[in-house]
């Protein structure tokens, strides 16, 4: 019976013998696989750090709506104290309306939007990296593999083709760098993707909360004009 399982264990040590380790695949891509890995802790970093502070909580803070309770009252000046306590991206949308009040639903409108563009902006600033990121990953595989099929035939040039394994170091090294530049790629477009779509949200989010304070702080005749 020993016998008869001897083929068995030698065949399971020839499979963990051959076997291949991550870290001797990750090395098996030569020196392009250092920007690759430093794209993919770019990558985690910024996609962290988006996900942490992309929240509604953060957008529009509670505090905030007792500056809009207290516009509807007609406590603009009190409303701007708040906001100037309150570091969000609606209370710098609303201090924007606030410095028009009087001048008109257009004007106030108008001030609003221009510092929701703004703000916009600054949201997707930390989102731009990873857009980079989905970029340069696939280059940087792709010069993985001109460098590694370059190799290879270098190698044959030099020995000829009696060595098969001179020709598919190279090979493995190719393919090895556009396999790890792709799976930094489409994380980070995926992720870009998603956090894109997560502004789009919560800032028509902030825009249902604003919007209604708007006729409060344009002028009367203009607001009954719109009426």
């Amino acid at each position: 019976m020993l016998l008869a399982l001897a083929p068995l264990v030698t065949r399971e040590v020839e499979e963990i013998a051959t076997s291949q380790t991550v870290w001797d695949f990750l090395s098996s891509g030569g020196p392009v696989m250092v920007p690759i890995a430093l794209c993919s802790i770019v990558m985690v970093a910024f996609a962290f750090e988006r996900l942490m502070n992309l929240k509604s909580e953060r957008l529009l803070p509670e505090r905030l709506k007792e500056a809009l309770s207290l516009i509807r009252q007609g406590g603009s000046d009190t409303a701007a104290r708040v906001c100037d306590e309150v570091d969000a991206p609606a209370s710098r949308i609303l201090q924007a309306g606030i410095r028009r009040k009087g001048m008109g639903i257009a004007e106030v409108e108008h001030a609003m939007e221009d510092q929701a563009h703004k703000e916009v902006d600054k949201l997707r600033a930390n989102i731009g990296p990873l857009n980079l990121i989905a970029g340069i990953a696939p280059l940087l595989g792709l010069l993985g593999t001109v460098i590694g099929i370059q190799e290879a035939f270098h190698r044959v040039v030099k020995t000829g083709l009696g060595k098969p394994e001179n020709l598919a170091g190279g090979i493995e090294q190719a393919l090895v760098t556009t396999i790890a530049g792709l799976c930094v790629a489409i994380p980070a477009l995926l992720i870009a993707s998603h956090l894109n779509a997560k502004v789009r949200r919560l800032m028509i989010g902030v825009d249902e909360q604003l919007s209604p304070v708007v006729e409060h702080l344009a002028g009367e005749q203009e607001t009954k004009h719109a009426a």
